[in-house]
């Protein structure tokens, strides 16, 4: 089924492994609900963990956006956590909500497969985007990568020669740097 305006706004696809954690792919085309390192996380964004994409011709840039629609929240008194961090009201800037993204986006999932697609009047061109997880049935092994795979495909809508360039941007989930001495008393 698909889905579009505010009937993405509680959309969290599931992507991993099966029993090995999971990312959310929110209804807007955002990573949501990073549930990794064996622990429940909902309502979390991984802060600024986002795809984005440029469009340019032989002299200069064109456009450039982050890979998501609007961010369909309920902001004001919203005390969730990241959303609302208690410096005012509106998104935290982890969410990316402040940078340039897709006015329209669709959405249609159906385990293991969803699909995204985005649309701006701006944007010179039509971008898909198709997330699975490893699914065989009757394969636990295979089925069990800890993997979220992503395909992104762009149609030059325009007559011009364009170049299209896609890009991850993932906060590292692993850093071991301890921040904590920096509060201590000597």
């Amino acid at each position: 089924m698909w889905y579009e305006g505010a009937k993405t706004k509680e959309i969290s696809f599931p992507l991993g492994g099966i029993g090995t954690g999971c990312i959310g792919l929110g209804g807007n085309g955002g990573l949501v609900d990073f549930e990794i390192k064996n622990r429940p996380n909902k309502n979390t964004t991984a802060e600024f963990t986002h795809f984005a994409v440029k469009v340019e011709n032989e002299e200069h840039v064109i456009d450039c956006r982050v890979l998501q629609g609007d961010l369909n929240k309920n902001y004001i008194g919203c005390t969730e956590r990241p959303l609302y961090t208690g410096y005012g009201f509106g998104p935290d800037r982890g969410t990316m909500a402040g940078f340039p993204h897709f006015e329209k986006v669709d959405f249609y999932g159906e385990y293991p497969i969803a699909e995204v697609n985005f649309f701006h009047e701006k944007f010179p061109g039509a971008i898909k985007m198709t997330a699975f997880s490893p699914l065989i049935p009757t394969n636990e092994d295979d089925s069990s990568i800890p993997a979220a795979f992503f395909e992104i495909e762009i149609e030059n809508t325009t007559s011009s020669k364009l170049k299209y360039t896609v890009a991850l941007s993932c906060n590292n989930f692993y850093s071991q740097t301890k921040t904590a001495h920096l509060y201590e008393k000597q």
